[in-house]
């Protein structure tokens, strides 16, 4: 349930007009004809376990009184400004022995769970005496209270004779509103004030029925849906006027004694002083959203492209060690496992430029990785002769000669997968020394091309290796003093 059920269930009973500062306002047919309608005033209060509730007699009692805030536009008169919090009633208090007012607090009276709104409301919000209704203490029970309203011209008088008792907080899941207290009322009042049990109906159907509030024995059953924020889309049916720039009467203009006024100003600013952490005097606009909700789905935050897809700098990033250059860097095995847990499957990516080494050393000149290096330390190779760097947590495996035409075929950036029966030298764990090889070399980049020279002298390489394991391979029975040394065949 949104925005669009007060534009729909109020129109009836009154226009919708745009504002610039406060958006759709409405106002009700009552405001429109009688100046002497306002707020909270076809009805009466009842205490209950939220504080004092308004029980309006009129039907759109049930959204204005419970909902939103309401302002007083010059040349307009009253409207009520839409908003989406329930509470018993939104009003400012003040209380003699002789009187208890109340009135509308403005659109700009922001509620704030943990600071509340309290006897600093007038001078806060600058609540004029003309905003205010005031009846006699002893009327306050009354179940038709506009009938014992005090004329307005006495307003400024009594403003001067009472004082801000408003106190609205916050209490588990409720607002609850505060003010008079509910014993001192009740000790002069010639009417019981009524206390009952606060019933709030979270599903009546608006849409079906103008709902009213019932009281039944003890209880009183109010309609309180849960309101959404307003959506792009709601919007009033129908609208009566725009209104560009609209002034704002605070119940200050219509004093006609000034001296009264100016008295009355004062003794509001000496009542009480607005905490430094009030909530922002200026009146915000609820945020339009855009309705993504689909049957049977909860409202979820819509990812963007740019919050899903990883742009070509992302990509890059990640194909190169984290925090390392660009340039001439190698990742450390500790870079290299974190890079594999978060992106177990690019061992089949294309390498980004970023993640080739600059040239700077010969094959004599070779650095390989070895697992006693510190993981701040990198390896500086050309890629003929790059090293096949190894973290600790996976096995060192060279390639054998024979895979030699399986990679050179491979497709950029892969490598054949090898098992120890294809390799009889594949250990679990890093092998002390150098893990370089001429075929590594050239299938860790394969991009690269070779002069003519430099392809033979890696020929004759691989058939001095190879020649070197075959005579292992026939000299297994003999002692290790006798087997040609791995180093010398080189």
């Amino acid at each position: 349930m949104g925005y669009s059920t007060f534009y729909n269930k109020l129109e009836p009973f009154g226009a919708w007009i745009e504002t610039s500062d406060y958006g759709y306002v409405w106002q009700p047919r009552q405001a429109e004809s009688s100046r002497s309608w306002r707020p909270y005033m076809n009805g009466r209060w009842v205490y209950t376990d939220a504080g004092w509730t308004w029980i309006s007699e009129e039907a759109f009692g049930w959204a204005t009184y419970h909902y939103g805030r309401w302002t007083r536009l010059r040349g307009v008169g009253w409207v009520w400004v839409p908003g989406n919090e329930w509470a018993p009633a939104w009003v400012s208090w003040r209380k003699s022995n002789d009187y208890v007012g109340w009135a509308p607090l403005p659109p700009e009276a922001r509620f704030d769970q943990r600071t509340g709104i309290h006897n600093w409301s007038d001078s806060y919000y600058d609540i004029g005496p003309d905003q205010y209704c005031f009846v006699p203490s002893r009327e306050f029970g009354t179940q038709r209270i506009e009938t014992t309203i005090v004329p307005p011209e006495r307003n400024v008088t009594i403003v001067n004779q009472t004082t801000n008792v408003t106190n609205i907080t916050y209490n588990n899941t409720t607002i609850v509103n505060e003010g008079p207290s509910y014993d001192e009322v009740r000790a002069v009042s010639r009417e019981p004030v009524q206390r009952l049990r606060l019933e709030r109906n979270l599903n009546v159907d608006v849409a079906v029925e103008q709902p009213r509030p019932v009281v039944r024995g003890e209880t009183v059953v109010v309609a309180a849906p849960v309101i959404a924020a307003p959506v792009v889309s709601e919007r009033p049916p129908t609208v009566k006027q725009t209104i560009a720039q609209a002034a704002v009467d605070l119940g200050w203009a219509a004093i006609a004694n000034q001296d009264e006024a100016k008295k009355a100003r004062e003794k509001i600013k000496s009542e009480a002083t607005p905490p430094s952490n009030a909530p922002a005097k200026k009146f915000v606009k609820a945020a339009a959203t855009t309705s993504t909700t689909t049957p049977g789905t909860e409202t979820s935050a819509t990812s963007t492209p740019e919050a899903t897809a990883p742009s070509p700098r992302s990509r890059s990033t990640a194909a190169s060690p984290v925090g390392a250059s660009t340039k001439g860097a190698a990742a450390t095995p500790t870079q290299a496992v974190t890079e594999r847990q978060r992106a177990p499957a690019r061992a089949t990516q294309t390498p980004e430029p970023s993640a080739t080494p600059t040239p700077t050393s010969t094959p004599s000149a070779s650095v390989a990785r070895s697992p006693s290096l510190a993981p701040t330390e990198t390896a500086m190779a050309t890629p003929r002769t790059r090293a096949v760097e190894t973290p600790e947590a996976s096995a060192t495996i060279t390639p054998h000669p024979r895979l030699r035409g399986a990679e050179d075929e491979a497709p950029s950036g892969t490598r054949p997968e090898m098992t120890p029966r294809d390799h009889p030298t594949s250990t679990a764990t890093p092998s002390p020394r150098s893990t370089f090889s001429p075929s590594a070399a050239v299938a860790a980049s394969p991009a690269e091309k070779l002069s003519k020279k430099e392809r033979k002298e890696l020929n004759r390489e691989e058939k001095r290796e190879l020649k070197h394991e075959r005579g292992e391979g026939a000299q297994r029975t003999e002692s290790p003093s006798q087997s040609p040394s791995p180093e010398s065949s080189r």
